[in-house]
């Protein structure tokens, strides 16, 4: 509703204005989801299909690697999805949604599905050394991690946090590919000329240019739809620099405040937060939608992750189906408690 009346204050053609208005757009199938899948008992099927689907991409990519070629036109070898960024934050919620079951195996002494699951988590995090990385995903895994541990019990978290140091080091030691990963994923010096620092370099420049802006209109901001054309008239910086070419702040919180101030970063970050409310009751479905959650929260501090069309709608459907069958547990549990309180009163009844 504020991206819409946003539109009203920018200071640019209606064409720009409606384009702008078109990833808030997104937001509006969460509600709908919520409803769909509190009435259906098939959200199970999709979170399946998105783990299939995954495990058929890993697949894909290993033999990417393997043979040495790419499998699909204009992309390096083993990528195989839109691009690493979103290969690896899919790869990521895969194995910590493995990671959930295999502790349900465990509990449940079913060996099998426990063998299955941290095989497939282990290849996961394979790809994810040696394969394709991103930033995000170098800062969500231990997040992630230790929300997992905090959920079950201490000796979990102590265990996951142990086995994750030995893997992550022996990951180092072993793959050149992370090394560097690594020791340039947020280097900043000047004469680092390796892609990763001269990205982190331009994503600070969009940074002080997205604060330098946003102080110019603090509480409603600029409007819907007026990003381009403020970055590409920022003068600040020089008249040729790396703000002047881009219309993506690398910032969720920036993307929102520079279009609809404080008052928008604030409906932002209040979304994130009953979101996170949602998540906090026990259950796989509870840590599908907090893994979703965290993922896009920590990736939107370094991208404009609820903006970019595979993060955003990655995000509005996860969190649409696993709030669906977080309220479809508690209103099937409130039923099954109204029908122990009925059926106790009728017995009650007849014995007086």
């Amino acid at each position: 509703m504020l991206a819409v009346i946003g539109m009203l204050w920018a200071d640019m053609a209606w064409s720009e204005r409606f384009a702008g208005l078109r990833p808030f757009l997104k937001l509006a199938a969460i509600p709908l989801l919520l409803a769909q899948f509190e009435r259906s008992d098939r959200g199970w099927i999709v979170v399946c299909g998105l783990m299939a689907g995954c495990v058929l991409v890993l697949t894909a990519s290993f033999i990417s690697i393997l043979l040495d070629r790419s499998l699909i036109s204009g992309k390096l070898p083993g990528i195989v999805a839109k691009d690493y960024i979103s290969q690896s934050g899919f790869f990521v919620l895969s194995a910590f949604l493995l990671l959930e079951l295999a502790v349900e195996a465990w509990v449940e002494k079913r060996a099998w599905l426990l063998a299955a699951a941290l095989c497939l988590v282990a290849a996961f995090l394979i790809n994810l050394s040696f394969v394709a990385t991103s930033r995000a995903a170098l800062l969500v895994i231990p997040v992630l991690l230790f929300l997992f541990g905090i959920r079950h019990s201490w000796k979990i978290a102590v265990g996951a946090c142990a086995i994750w140091m030995v893997v992550f080091l022996a990951a180092w030691h072993s793959s050149a590919y992370l090394e560097r990963r690594l020791q340039s994923a947020f280097s900043v010096r000047m004469d680092d000329q390796q892609l990763n620092a001269l990205s982190n370099r331009q994503r600070i420049a969009y940074w002080e240019a997205s604060i330098d802006l946003i102080k110019r209109a603090p509480l409603i901001g600029h409007g819907t739809g007026s990003i381009p054309n403020m970055f590409r008239h920022y003068t600040a910086a020089g008249t040729n620099s790396d703000v002047n070419h881009v219309a993506n702040p690398h910032n969720e919180t920036f993307r929102i405040a520079l279009q609809l101030g404080a008052t928008g970063a604030a409906i932002l970050w209040g979304m994130w937060l009953v979101h996170a409310r949602m998540f906090t009751g026990p259950g796989p479905a509870a840590w599908f939608g907090l893994t979703a959650l965290a993922q896009n929260v920590l990736g939107s501090l370094i991208n404009s992750h609820v903006s970019d069309f595979t993060q955003g709608w990655t995000y509005v459907i996860c969190v649409g189906v696993a709030g669906g069958m977080m309220k479809r547990s508690r209103s099937v549990g409130r039923l099954a408690c109204a029908a122990v309180e009925l059926d106790e009163r009728g017995h009650a009844e007849a014995n007086t």
